[in-house]
């Protein structure tokens, strides 16, 4: 993935401090202002976001920090028989997040070899494994229909799952082991009482879960089940008539069977991401209403680990102006550092929080689970006056959020579009990795932009703003502000160069005519039928072009000789012949400007009254010997 070389160097450090240096827990953030005194005129971009630099850190270092300790503990137990396994240095990879050079680096300091065939045979292994689990996940309908979920009810008796336990977690990312019970095992068509790494996928039934299953617009959770050394993945959860089917694959020998006791895992790491992007989610809502008006009705939301999405009513285009207020009002709540309160409520009574929006057409539970960010939940209900939802998020929602909005850290808008009439959609992202690589990104477009807006105004400017635009036009993972400002500037750039080069193109044009005067006046005094000038209008001009404005300019002095034209100024060596009438049968341009352009190994065409080609800049004395030679 990306950063993939930086993470793994990182964690090296992270280890390294933490073992050898006994540093604790934490510490590694701490080392960027020490790296901006020694190093920080030679990257002078670590200046300009240090508490990006340090927030993006700090939060790897977190990751990682949560088994570490144990990871370390598991590398020990392994190094005790003399040597790690390439199924060890696999496990170390895949649950510890030991990137197999880290525990080569951590083998040579015990003198313990590691099998790094066996651990590159079981890494391919498992590629080639993921593959296939890959397209049956993707292709099989895991769907509990309703003879299904009949069958749960009343064939089977069972109680639906229950979820409570789902908001029992550390927010920043961590959380328990929870302990439930098989109750039933689906294959897709039908119920079975077993599976194992070869039953493709199947969705497990449990009695109770900590796993968010999707709805709300909120994705579903992702883990692992365990069962006396049994390992199932789960890759998504979905919710039926209560019930939620834990969808995955066995991916270790052995078997798991209905009424199994097993272990859950939470992937809290990654639901810390979504339920940034979630809380964020309430508050892009708020802030729409602050700026575009209370008209503003939610249309639907999609929140995932990577990004939020938000679709509302509105009936033009969002402003650039309403875009950054917006965005501002986000950032804003969040840098307030507001507590997050929820707690279920009663519908009715929550229906009467002052100022509440609710989705219209949604169906709410009763008791709704009420999500606050700011104010409490005590005061929304005892306090009949204040108009809270004018004044801050308020929402009705299951989902799982952050506890305090500081942990969001940043919010960045990527896109604004339309989908439908009178319905936008809003992208954005969150946190120190996604938000502020979005914004990273677009001061490396701007860095680019500095590059070149000082060229002088010509084909080179115009390609270099051309490519700019389009760079950052097809990027949706850029800061859509920094973005509308970057095209901006490509625009008044574009109109400057466009001026400018306008302007230019007449002083060339002024001066070609007065070199092309004074050549038809030598022509015209010349013996013979034939005669050959170069024009200089200047550096940086266009060497083709200039030549019409000159020869016409020529031939008005001079309109009974053939006469041939050639300018270098500009970068390449361009001819122009033309032949008047009086000279037909006797001169061919044609001819005249092959005969040229073969000497300087050039192209070109026309016919016998006028030819034109262009060649190497270099060879304007192979064309002038070659141009007299055929006169």
């Amino acid at each position: 993935g990306r950063g993939y070389v930086l993470r793994r160097i990182l964690r090296r450090a992270v280890r390294f401090g933490r073992e050898i240096l006994d540093a604790p827990p934490g510490f590694f953030h701490q080392l960027v202002d020490s790296v901006l005194e020694t190093l920080g005129d030679a990257f002078p971009t670590l200046k300009q976001n240090p508490e990006d630099v340090r927030a993006i850190i700090k939060e790897e270092e977190a990751q990682f920090g949560r088994t570490l300790d144990r990871g370390i503990k598991q590398f020990k137990t392994f190094a005790k028989k003399g040597n790690i396994t390439g199924e060890d240095a696999f496990l170390l990879f895949t649950t510890y997040g030991f990137p197999v050079d880290l525990t080569q680096l951590m083998g040579e300091e015990l003198k313990v070899e590691v099998d790094m065939p066996g651990f590159e045979k079981k890494m391919a292994e498992f590629r080639e494994d993921s593959k296939k689990k890959k397209s049956a996940r993707t292709t099989k309908d895991m769907e509990l229909k309703a003879n299904e979920t009949d069958k749960l009810i009343k064939g089977m008796k069972l109680k639906p799952t229950d979820d409570t336990i789902k908001y029992d977690w550390n927010t920043e990312g961590d959380g328990s082991e929870f302990t439930a019970k098989i109750q039933a095992i689906y294959d897709g068509q039908e119920f079975v009482q077993s599976c194992n790494s070869g039953s493709d996928v199947v969705g497990l039934v449990l009695d109770k879960t900590p796993l968010y299953a999707e709805q709300g617009g909120q994705i579903f959770d992702k883990a692992t089940v365990t069962c006396n050394g049994v390992e199932f993945t789960v890759d998504n959860a979905q919710k039926y008539a209560g019930y939620v089917l834990h969808i995955g694959q066995v991916d270790t020998k052995g078997e798991l069977k209905v009424g199994d006791n097993v272990t859950i895992k939470v992937d809290y790491t990654r639901r810390s991401l979504v339920a940034k992007n979630h809380t964020a989610t309430h508050i892009l809502n708020y802030a729409l209403r602050q700026v575009l008006g209370e008209k503003v009705d939610q249309k639907g939301s999609l929140v995932t680990e990577d990004k939020l999405r938000f679709d509302f009513s509105h009936g033009k285009p969002v402003e650039v102006k309403e875009l950054r207020k917006i965005e501002e009002i986000c950032n804003d709540m969040i840098h307030k550092s507001c507590v997050v309160h929820f707690r279920d409520v009663a519908l009715d009574t929550a229906k009467a929080i002052t100022g509440l929006r609710a989705v219209f057409g949604e169906t709410y539970p009763d008791p709704v689970r009420v999500v606050s960010v700011g104010p409490k939940i005590d005061d929304l209900l005892t306090d009949k006056t204040t108009p809270w939802g004018m004044q801050t998020s308020i929402e009705f929602c299951g989902g799982t959020h952050v506890t305090n909005s500081k942990e969001i850290y940043k919010f960045v808008l990527l896109q604004e579009e339309g989908i439908a009439k009178g319905i936008r959609r809003i992208v954005a992202v969150t946190g120190p990795q996604a938000a502020v690589e979005a914004t990273l990104k677009a001061k490396t477009l701007s860095v680019d932009f500095d590059g070149f807006k000082g060229m002088s105004p010509g084909n080179e400017l115009d390609k270099c703003i051309g490519d700019l635009r389009k760079k950052v036009t097809e990027d949706k993972e850029v800061s859509l502000l920094m973005k509308n400002d970057i095209i901006t500037e490509l625009e008044g750039l574009a109109k400057g160069s466009l001026k400018a080069g306008k302007e230019q193109t007449k002083k060339f044009e002024g001066k070609a005519k007065e070199d092309g005067e004074k050549l038809g006046k030598e022509a015209a005094a010349a013996s013979g039928n034939t005669f050959v000038g170069v024009v200089e209008a200047g550096a940086g001009c266009d060497d083709a072009k200039v030549l019409t404005p000159a020869m016409d300019a020529a031939t008005k002095q001079c309109s009974d000789k053939a006469i041939m034209l050639m300018s270098n100024m500009g970068g390449k060596l361009a001819i122009l012949a033309v032949v008047p009438k009086a000279l037909t049968g006797k001169v061919s341009a044609k001819a005249w400007s092959s005969k040229v352009l073969d000497a300087i190994g050039g192209k070109g065409g026309g016919k016998d009254d006028k030819a034109q080609g262009q060649g190497d800049a270099s060879k304007l004395a192979e064309a002038l010997a070659a141009a007299k030679s055929f006169a």
